[in-house]
């Protein structure tokens, strides 16, 4: 439910905003994010949607200080793969219903991931 890095920056920075300005979807950001993954206001649904599944990979996402992110980051990274190596726009347009029309009218140069973040911030 990831497409790729500019899709995750755009939608941790949707929560990271609606946490400064008070307004996020959950009382805890780690359920807005999710929430704006799925594209939904029920946080059953989005734990159905985009929660983790057995036996599949998974993004983490980790908030903290330089310092422990770094020593993080080298604990996991043996066990890490590229999540985005595997194009799912197709999947995405099909599971959220974008046609090629709506993204034809958008005027720019990442039109999916676009209408995704836009579909993420009127969440309200």
């Amino acid at each position: 439910f990831i497409m790729n890095s500019y899709h995750l920056k755009k939608i941790l920075s949707l929560s990271f905003e609606s946490k400064k300005n008070n307004i996020l979807l959950s009382n805890k950001l780690e359920i807005d994010i999710l929430m704006r993954f799925a594209l939904t206001k029920q946080i059953s649904d989005a734990i159905l949607t985009v929660g983790i599944k057995p036996k599949s990979n998974f993004i983490l996402i980790a908030i903290g200080n330089k310092k422990s992110l770094n020593s993080l980051y080298e604990d996991l990274l043996p066990l890490s793969v590229n999540l985005f190596v595997k194009k799912n726009d197709s999947f995405l347009k099909k599971h959220f219903k974008i046609s090629q029309k709506q993204l034809d009218v958008v005027y720019s140069k990442n039109p999916l991931e676009d209408i995704l973040i836009e579909k993420a911030a009127i969440l309200v």
